[in-house]
């Protein structure tokens, strides 16, 4: 019989201890270590990710966030690659749940993550929106975690101001530039990205609500580089 404990790390930013938290946890049951990471006031997730990353004591690492779980079906996957030793890192599909349904198309819709990876050889960058890379090969796996996302409009609205922020901080600090043009263009390109040529409307008014709030987020960037340089 297969053992279910998996030689693994996995690390969990939460913000608090509710309910989508247990489920975080409950799903990474099978590993062999856990690593809970308080998500209070962050300004720079690569280095908090980064200092995890540390803390690990097993040869892979999986990072998930509390408001996230693995599909029970990805284990078995999970283990054959770590036993199979082919690879570096691997992409895992994260499957977006909004007010109880999954969201198919848009940038949210069958999202590809780098999650999965050697300890020695990932590291995480931007402040951000941040981004794993992998010093090696990667696989296109068909691991899958589910994303309950926002519980409300009003929980999705307060995450957009909070990462603009940040985003605005970071675009000011390496110096990139914006203007009137790019706070015009930027938030109708994004919205016609994510509802017209990345099928939004096929997902009724949860597509819409995801293509106006993105649009959202890339004027609120722009918004408040604006308001820092003033």
């Amino acid at each position: 019989m297969m053992s279910t404990t998996v030689d693994i790390s996995i690390i969990i930013l939460f913000k608090q201890k509710d309910e989508r938290f247990q489920q975080a946890v409950s799903s990474s049951q099978f590993a062999r270590e856990i690593i809970t990471v308080e998500n209070k006031e962050i300004t720079n997730f690569s280095q908090v990710r980064n200092e995890a990353l540390k803390k690990a004591t097993q040869e892979w690492v999986f990072f998930l966030d509390s408001d996230e779980v693995i599909a029970p079906e990805s284990i078995v996957k999970i283990k054959k690659i770590i036993k199979d030793n082919l690879f570096d890192g691997a992409t895992v599909t994260r499957k977006d749940i909004f007010y109880h349904r999954i969201i198919n198309h848009g940038e949210a819709g069958n999202k590809k993550l780098l999650r999965m990876g050697k300890k020695d050889r990932m590291i995480w960058k931007r402040p951000v929106h941040e981004v794993a890379e992998i010093k090696g090969v990667v696989n296109n796996s068909n691991i899958e975690i589910i994303h309950y996302a926002h519980s409300s409009l009003n929980d999705f609205l307060t995450s957009i101001v909070n990462y603009a922020e940040i985003e605005a901080k970071y675009r000011t600090q390496s110096n990139q530039k914006t203007n009137l043009f790019s706070l015009i263009i930027f938030p109708l390109g994004k919205f016609v990205a994510n509802y017209l040529v990345k099928r939004g409307f096929l997902d009724g008014w949860r597509g819409l609500s995801y293509a106006l709030m993105m649009s959202l987020h890339s004027f609120s960037v722009r918004i408040f580089q604006y308001e820092l340089k003033s």
